[in-house]
């Protein structure tokens, strides 16, 4: 029988989506299920419980031969999975397949691959229990701050050769990075790495495009002495971060003026850091011969948290700042630089981009309709020429005083459009006056770059209602009332979010890094805002390296992961 209705085919097709949802979860049950019996009897037989060793062996190949089948994509073939009568689908790309042949193909296709047999190579097995993370400093500028930062123009010695994105071709990468191996050499757990010169990693920033040959990252050495090294020129044709997504994602920038492209910076925000290596925990319970083993946020926050204290005084413990402060000049020569008129006014084109009408109509009561949408037109516009003023000058470049006086009158009459967390605008606006060195650091206050700078920090302790729990506050309307009397008890918290790292543990993301992990050791993990500026949503960047292939220098043969969670 034909169905004509529309509403009668949605029907038909919410029941046909219910079945194989629940045909899924079933299938999914039962595989898990088998593979763990299956790996339990391998075990077993291993252990001598009445079978010999040779045939605990075969037992455990094929198993593994299974496994490697399925990574490989090729299904094997599937006699119980459907009755005579189970519908039979037609695809364009898996042609004619029962469903429970289709469901099985996914799941084999998406299984892990097989646990390493036997202990881990050695050289794998320091680096992931050992890494090595990013201590970052407040910068004094290029060749003031050492050989290792991101961002910025690299340091290397006069042959030193841009990496293109087809050898010596193409559009040049973006520079993230640098590592003093001197310092690196000091806390290798592999001995691998190189213990003179430099090590560089650059990235193509540009997603998504489809030239397929093209180089999207690459990992240089140069070997020392480094005493006569100097800041790289940045090549004529380097493009702007980010590509088309540049106006959008670099920090002050917009896309709400002509040719935005055109204003966006060539180099990423520098800061300098220091290497410093820690000893990953352990899982509570004890991993066997071969498991892998991901970044666990929890059990490395304390140590995190000391790397981030070190050489800082004690503070007593307080509550995360609202950030809602009272709209106010925060000091005498803001706006600085043009990076902070730049910023400034980006900032005041998005809160004038989503003003709407009942928001306009709270803050401007007294005005009309046609009054208020005028105004917020005008003010919008002088946003825009505000912008294109900041960009005629490098981000650096201090502002005269009485400039800055003039914009600040200005902004003060429009304070209604940016009141709301004025303190987080102008703590971005310092950060980024820090990421371009700017010449008028020397006009902010020491609290606001240690504000910028917290930012930084790879770990912070503060402290917080506890949490809502059900025995002890009943419900969450008791909850509310509790913390409104300031009767929820304070208690210490931990912030310590994945950071950039090399060696150590990758983390846990949708990918194939598992396939990786056991031949290869972490080379350098970069997650989202892990490094200054680097904005890529939810994703993260995960290069790894043979251990043969890093003694020999063989950087060209890293292995990237580019996932998301």
């Amino acid at each position: 029988m034909l169905i004509d209705k529309v509403s009668d085919k949605l029907v038909f097709a919410a029941g046909l989506l219910g079945v194989v949802f629940a045909f899924v979860a079933i299938r999914f049950a039962w595989q898990l299920a088998g593979k763990a019996s299956r790996a339990l009897r391998a075990r077993r037989k291993a252990g001598g419980q009445g079978v010999t060793g040779g045939a605990a062996e075969e037992a455990m190949a094929q198993e593994s031969t299974t496994m490697r089948t399925r990574r490989r994509g090729v299904v094997p073939a599937v006699s119980d999975g459907a009755d005579a009568g189970e519908p039979v689908l037609n695809h364009p790309v898996f042609g004619e397949m029962d469903a429970a042949a289709l469901l099985q193909k996914i799941i084999d296709d998406n299984a892990p691959p097989p646990l390493h047999d036997g202990p881990l190579p050695e050289a794998i097995e320091a680096a992931r229990l050992r890494p090595i993370v990013f201590r970052q400093f407040t910068p004094l500028g290029p060749g003031q701050d050492g050989l290792s930062f991101y961002g910025g123009q690299p340091i290397g010695p006069a042959d030193f050769q841009w990496p293109r994105s087809h050898g010596l071709q193409g559009l040049p990468l973006t520079f993230i990075m640098q590592w003093d191996c001197a310092q690196l050499a000091e806390l290798d757990a592999t001995g691998l790495l190189p213990k003179d010169g430099a090590l560089y990693c650059f990235i193509d920033l540009e997603w998504g495009k489809d030239d397929k040959q093209a180089r999207l990252e690459a990992f240089l050495h140069h070997p020392g002495p480094t005493d006569d090294w100097a800041e790289i020129p940045l090549p004529a044709d380097a493009p702007a971060i980010f590509g088309e997504e540049g106006p959008h994602s670099a920090a002050g920038c917009t896309d709400k003026v002509d040719n935005p492209a055109d204003h966006v910076p060539r180099v990423m925000p520098r800061f300098p850091f220091q290497p410093v290596a820690f000893e990953h925990p352990r899982p509570e319970s004890a991993p066997e011969e071969g498991d892998r083993l991901f970044w666990d946020e929890g059990p490395t926050g304390e140590a995190m948290l000391a790397i981030a204290k070190q050489g800082r005084p004690e503070e007593p413990l307080r509550e995360l700042p609202t950030h809602a402060s009272v709209f106010a000049r925060p000091f005498p020569a803001y706006p600085h630089d043009f990076a902070a008129v730049r910023h400034m006014a980006a900032e005041l084109i998005k809160a004038l981009e989503w003003t709407g009408a009942q928001s306009a109509k709270r803050r401007f009561p007294d005005m009309s309709d046609a009054e208020r949408e005028a105004m917020l037109a005008t003010w919008l516009d002088e946003a825009k020429q505000l912008y294109l003023f900041g960009c005629q000058r490098p981000m650096r470049t201090p502002l005269d005083q009485a400039i800055a006086d003039d914009i600040w009158a200005w902004l003060d009459s429009r304070q209604a459009a940016l009141s709301l967390n004025f303190d987080r605008t102008v703590t971005a606006a310092v950060d980024l006056s820090l990421g371009v060195s700017s010449a008028a650091l020397d006009r902010i206050p020491r609290e606001w770059i240690d504000k910028a700078m917290h930012g930084h920090a790879i770990a912070s302790e503060y402290l917080a209602s506890e949490y809502f729990d059900n025995a002890k506050h009943g419900d969450w309307a008791e909850y509310d009332r509790l913390k409104a009397a300031g009767e929820v008890p304070q208690v210490r918290k931990v912030h310590a979010p994945t950071p950039a790292h090399m060696f150590g543990p990758p983390s846990y993301v949708p990918g194939y890094v598992e396939e990786l992990m056991d031949e290869h050791l972490l080379l350098l993990e970069l997650p989202s805002h892990g490094a200054p500026g680097l904005e890529i949503g939810e994703g993260v960047l995960q290069y790894l390296i043979a251990p043969d292939d890093l003694a020999a220098r063989r950087f060209d043969r890293v292995e990237s992961v580019i996932s998301s969670y």
